[in-house]
């Protein structure tokens, strides 16, 4: 039964989008970077989901007709996801509004509300995984190429950062799209019962921990200048330190960063501490 299963999708995934599919494909990449174009507090991204929905829900249902405004009434409601995985959301729940205008003409049931569901089920998980790509990973990834181009002053540094942030980014909306459309919703709901979702997810935080850590060892800098002489043995602070850890004031200034920001108090006011601590250090000669 599992074989059965895995040759299901591995044959759904290798199939050929017709002419119409491949133009839906790019039509549901373009239209969905407007996702965030109209929030709001009630339904975040629900009107503007709505809005994408519409040339789609046309084409389905006919211009101007009750299904299309039923169907339009459904897909205001409240939705919220990470915006470079919705492509995949999209398609799927177009091939299921397809799957339940089909049902339909044949006079066979079909449950509205399925629709809806998938959607609620789907929104959650993949929003998890896109922050966890976007914010977890690919950002720090970005921010850490192009750091050393900006501090040395070259325009590098931020076409750089543009590219190795975007071109994933395309990339993941363009396949999601196309996915979404050859998977269907059976394939989804297997792998959030199988936990690949959640392993998936997983591993790019653990990956945007990493680059953290990488960047954190790299660019932070916090040394110390004390020197004493004790009894004709020069005494070198930041020797001694090195010796313990290399890198350990870094560490510690970043942990307790992480642990003042944590508590939700502001980052100004951490920037603020700094630059003042900075600036006393400096002039009892303990940093410089």
């Amino acid at each position: 039964m599992t074989n059965a299963v895995i040759n299901a999708d591995s044959d759904s995934v290798k199939r050929k989008l017709t002419p119409s599919e491949r133009k839906l494909v790019h039509s549901v990449f373009w239209r969905s970077m407007w996702l965030m174009f109209c929030t709001s507090y009630t339904k975040q991204q629900g009107t503007t989901f709505g809005w994408t929905m519409i040339p789609y829900l046309e084409e389905i249902y006919g211009k101007e007709t009750d299904e299309f405004y039923a169907s339009m009434k459904r897909h205001q409601d409240f939705f919220n996801t990470t915006p470079g995985m919705s492509p995949f959301i999209f398609s799927m729940v177009i091939s299921m509004e397809k799957e339940r205008k089909a049902a339909l003409d044949a006079g066979k049931p079909f449950d509205d509300s399925s629709i809806e569901a998938i959607k609620v089920a789907l929104m959650g998980p993949f929003a998890g995984i896109g922050d966890s790509i976007y914010s977890g990973a690919l950002r720090i990834i970005a921010t850490g190429i192009a750091l050393g181009f900006c501090q040395a002053g070259s325009w590098l540094g931020p076409i750089l950062y543009a590219l190795v942030f975007n071109i994933p980014n395309m990339l993941i909306r363009y396949f999601g799209a196309e996915y979404g459309l050859k998977l269907g919703n059976t394939y989804v709901a297997k792998a959030l019962q199988s936990g690949a979702i959640k392993a998936f997810t997983k591993g790019f935080s653990v990956l945007g921990l990493i680059m953290t850590g990488a960047m954190t060892a790299q660019y932070v800098s916090f040394k110390t200048t004390f020197t004493a002489d004790f009894g004709g043995t020069a005494f070198n602070l930041q020797g001694v330190l090195d010796q313990i850890l290399p890198g350990l004031l870094p560490l510690l200034l970043t942990l307790g960063t992480f642990a003042y920001l944590r508590k939700k108090n502001k980052p100004v006011a951490a920037m603020v501490f700094m630059f003042a601590a900075s600036v006393v250090l400096t002039i009892l000669g303990i940093c410089g």
